[in-house]
């Protein structure tokens, strides 16, 4: 009995160490197995004190640094004139880390970097939730803009036009280039948190 207890108490921990790599979104369902796993070694009188250790131990993951994250453009959704521009940021290191906080910006424009001013936080397409990120998961970034605002309604002038973005992590932790991110800022500039949420439709906020 006491070597089956141990073979449980093991698979346990490897449970939680998956969990602690796994997106906030999408562990309630894989949180329930583990604590359904944990009720059963109660009843059997084994000490689940590891599992709870284990199960903090998030909080104190790294935060990510520039150095080990990459950012691509992956969608841009527009409506309304509210333009929506989804960055993933994806971890390339050897070891988990903590995807947090809402970055500093700067626009590239050919071999200019100019640091923009956001004008909010939260975005038309909503905000995101610090996640955990293992070697080579991606969370993300989302961009608000617009294109309606006095007084140029479609026509947004060129000096507020950007090619890519320049992503500064919070915490003096780097940064990450990001090419091809077309935006705009004349209208206003909101950010989301950098992190991670189930769904990133603009109609799914």
């Amino acid at each position: 009995m006491l070597e089956h207890m141990n073979l449980l108490q093991m698979r346990i921990r490897r449970c939680m160490n998956v969990l602690m790599v796994i997106p906030r979104s999408h562990r309630p369902s894989f949180r329930a197995l583990v604590f359904t796993l944990a009720v059963g070694m109660t009843m059997f009188g084994v000490s689940i004190s590891n599992v709870a250790i284990a199960h903090a131990s998030d909080l104190a993951t790294s935060s990510c640094s520039g150095s080990n994250l990459v950012g691509a453009l992956v969608s841009k959704q527009v409506v309304t004139g509210h333009e929506v521009t989804t960055i993933a940021v994806t971890n390339v290191g050897s070891s988990a880390c903590s995807l947090r906080g809402y970055p500093g910006l700067v626009g590239l424009k050919g071999s200019e970097r100019r640091k923009l001013r956001v004008t909010k936080h939260g975005t038309y397409g909503g905000n995101l939730e610090p996640a955990v990120l293992a070697p080579r998961m991606s969370g993300a970034l989302i961009i608000g803009t617009g294109d309606l605002c006095a007084p140029y309604y479609g026509v947004p002038p060129a000096g507020h036009t950007y090619s890519g973005l320049i992503l500064v992590l919070p915490g003096n932790k780097g940064d990450v280039i990001v090419v091809g991110v077309a935006i705009n800022t004349s209208c206003y500039l909101a950010e989301s948190r950098l992190g991670w949420r189930r769904n990133f439709s603009i109609m799914g906020t």
